[in-house]
């Protein structure tokens, strides 16, 4: 039934070049038909370059082509850190907490094999955490947080990664501790 209706709904799309052996194939491997069929008829109409056998080998390394396919037409904003902020230093000794907002699009090319949200996140906040720590002062920071974004967008930090990173926001900064003269003090006593 699934296999039959996957046909019927791929010709209707006028995508004929999938037969139903192939559909039965990927069933019997424990595929998501109904999704690779959803998949081909939108990355179709969105005119997104993407195969039966791509679309088949990213729904069984466990990925969600469908949502892949959306994911490459409408972009998705991931929060960075996922909670909390991420914590860094600045060369005055200010602490800051910053988070950032990155919007990604879906890169099928590298989807089987790349990384996921996981690996941006962990990127994005080490990359944020070196530009505050490369400041010279926190004021600076605080003035021009898009200066972060821009540090951090230039280290392709998308490389290897199952998305393509569009933009990278801060969304918040404060200030925290002023971890230089805590140390100082703790130094002198």
């Amino acid at each position: 039934k699934l296999v039959t209706d996957g046909i019927i709904n791929l010709h209707r799309a006028g995508l004929d070049f999938v037969t139903s052996e192939e559909l039965e194939t990927h069933f019997l491997a424990g595929g998501n038909v109904s999704n690779v069929v959803d998949a081909l008829i939108a990355a179709d109409k969105a005119n997104i370059d993407l195969d039966f056998k791509t679309s088949t080998a990213i729904d069984l390394a466990g990925r969600d082509v469908k949502e892949a396919v959306q994911t490459s037409v409408y972009p998705k904003v991931i929060d960075c850190p996922r909670e909390d902020k991420v914590s860094a230093v600045a060369k005055d000794g200010i602490q800051l907490m910053a988070k950032g907002r990155v919007t990604v699009r879906t890169n099928i090319e590298q989807l089987v094999g790349g990384a996921t949200d996981d690996t941006i996140i962990a990127r994005v906040g080490e990359g944020i955490v070196s530009a505050i720590g490369s400041s010279a002062n926190y004021k600076i920071v605080l003035e021009n947080p898009d200066e972060i974004s821009k540090a951090v967008l230039n280290k392709g930090l998308d490389t290897g990664t199952a998305y393509s990173i569009l933009s990278i926001d801060i969304a918040d900064v404060d200030v925290g501790k002023n971890v230089g003269a805590i140390l100082e003090t703790d130094q002198a006593e």
